[in-house]
């Protein structure tokens, strides 16, 4: 079997895993679930990963490389810090809207925090956004005084939102009102600034 044959049988595995770990909670997904999703034997599941834990954390790190990959791929190095922004919200959103059940498995609160390789991978991401948020500063153009904090809260605004949508949000409308917190805060202009 050539390479790109395994990557794609490890990674309809991942996809079976990642249906049913956010339809049905952690305890009630077993190995052989995983594998009959996958259409493959329970061994073959064995052959990429050593546990039930082992294919979860897998899922999960897959979510948030492919996020970061996304967001590698389509943020302008040219741009605006606003466009840069925006098209860091937009990754964020968009593949949430597309996959949905990587957050839900997150919510599930088994996310393994002590993992190396999820958090070197979360880490990626967090950096990338934040150097953005830092250049806006260094640039004037933001008022910032805690990117990395700001960061923090980029990722959870979309998270919360998908876990728990108001109804008829859509991919553009979260995005447009992230957008619109960031740059302009809720606070009416007549209430005025207040630390």
């Amino acid at each position: 079997m050539s390479s790109s044959e395994e990557v794609a049988k490890a990674d309809r595995i991942l996809d079976g895993a990642a249906e049913l770990f956010a339809a049905k909670p952690y305890h009630e997904v077993r190995l052989e679930d995983i594998a009959a999703r996958a259409q493959v034997g329970k061994g073959t599941v064995y052959l990429y990963w050593v546990s039930k834990e082992d294919v979860y954390l897998a899922v999960i790190r897959r979510g948030f490389a492919l996020m970061s990959a996304r967001l590698e791929r389509e943020l302008p190095a040219s741009a605006t810090t606003w466009d840069a922004i925006r098209a860091t919200v937009g990754a964020i959103v968009d593949f949430a809207f597309a996959h949905p059940g990587v957050y839900r498995i997150m919510r599930s609160g088994l996310l393994t925090p002590e993992d190396p390789e999820l958090q070197r991978i979360r880490r990626g991401l967090t950096d990338r956004i934040e150097r953005t948020l830092q250049a806006g500063v260094e640039a004037g153009e933001l008022n910032d005084p805690w990117p990395a904090l700001t960061t923090q809260y980029m990722l959870s605004f979309v998270r919360g939102a998908v876990l728990y949508p108001p109804p008829a949000m859509t991919a553009q409308s979260l995005t447009d009102h992230v957008m619109h917190v960031l740059r302009n805060g809720i606070a009416s202009p007549s209430a005025g600034a207040r630390a």
